[in-house]
């Protein structure tokens, strides 16, 4: 039956639409086979006719039937092969792999620094070589007993070592004298190198250039060749402050009395290399070029 509001069909024992619950007409008597469409007088089947297939189950999965066959046993026997021409050749070279970074660079460098360490810090801390002579003068000998002893004025042993000490502290004085005119000179300079100052120094040094030519080293060890040396080095430092005081008022340049000073040190250095083991058995003060 088809449903007067939507066109729907739906069963006719339903007394309302199967889609939009609509009523339905009620259905015709029994002997009537056809009702009376309410649109348009149109005979209506009572009860469809149900469909062909209607009455048919539906068919169980089978699986697909197996189409193959299996191939019938065969004479057939393989045979192997024999091996390739190129099988027994050698390998083809190929290059060693990179070898590891090896730690001797750095060992290396990390000992060339140290070893430059080492040698600047003996620079700095070597003792210098005006303190301690290098060598001492060939004419410096210890002097011994002459082969032939004189037979006559031969000097008693104690009255001998009274002479070498009076004699070692002569010598020591003027050494004191001559340190503090040093020290005076570098405060005449640090204030500009005036004339009366130069001029004090000057006459200080020509006094103990007298001193050095009256002192008595009979009795010293190398005492001539030790007093020879420092009238040398009281000479080139006279002449040293003579220079200063030509300029004055004003300090001369380094190349003006470089030749004297040269000179002074070489004597000053010589002089100590004879006047090192006298102060040494004398019990004095030990002296380095800087402190004369």
């Amino acid at each position: 039956m088809r449903c007067p509001n939507c066109g729907t069909d739906t069963s006719s024992s339903s007394p309302a639409c199967m889609r939009c619950n609509a009523p339905l007409p009620a259905p015709p008597p029994d002997g009537d086979a056809t009702a009376r469409d309410p649109f348009g007088e149109v005979p209506v089947p009572r009860d469809p006719v149900p469909p062909p297939w209607a009455g048919q189950g539906p068919t169980p999965w089978e699986p697909p039937p197996d189409y193959t066959t299996p191939m019938p046993p065969s004479d057939e026997r393989s045979t192997a092969l024999s091996p390739e021409p190129w099988a027994a050749e050698p390998p083809i070279w190929q290059p060693p792999p990179p070898r590891g970074k090896s730690r001797l660079p750095y060992f290396l460098g990390a000992a060339g620094v140290v070893l430059l360490i080492g040698v600047a810090l003996g620079i700095v801390f070597w003792p210098s070589g005006s303190d301690t002579p290098e060598n001492r003068p060939a004419a410096v000998q210890e002097s011994g007993r002459p082969s032939e002893e004189p037979s006559q004025g031969v000097v008693p042993e104690t009255e001998a070592t009274g002479d070498r000490d009076a004699q070692a502290g002569a010598v020591n004085e003027l050494l004191e004298r001559m340190g503090a005119t040093r020290s005076s000179l570098g405060t005449v300079v640090a204030e500009g190198c005036t004339t009366s100052g130069l001029q004090r120094i000057l006459e200080e040094r020509r006094g103990q250039l007298e001193s050095a030519r009256e002192l008595q080293v009979g009795a010293l060890d190398g005492g001539d060749q030790m007093k020879e040396a420092l009238i040398r080095a009281l000479e080139a430092s006279t002449a040293s402050n003579q220079r200063y005081l030509d300029v004055a008022p004003g300090c001369p340049s380094e190349g003006e009395v470089a030749d004297v000073n040269q000179r002074a040190s070489s004597a000053k250095s010589e002089f100590i290399g004879y006047w090192s083991p006298i102060a040494e058995q004398a019990g004095l003060p030990a002296r380095g070029e800087g402190d004369i």
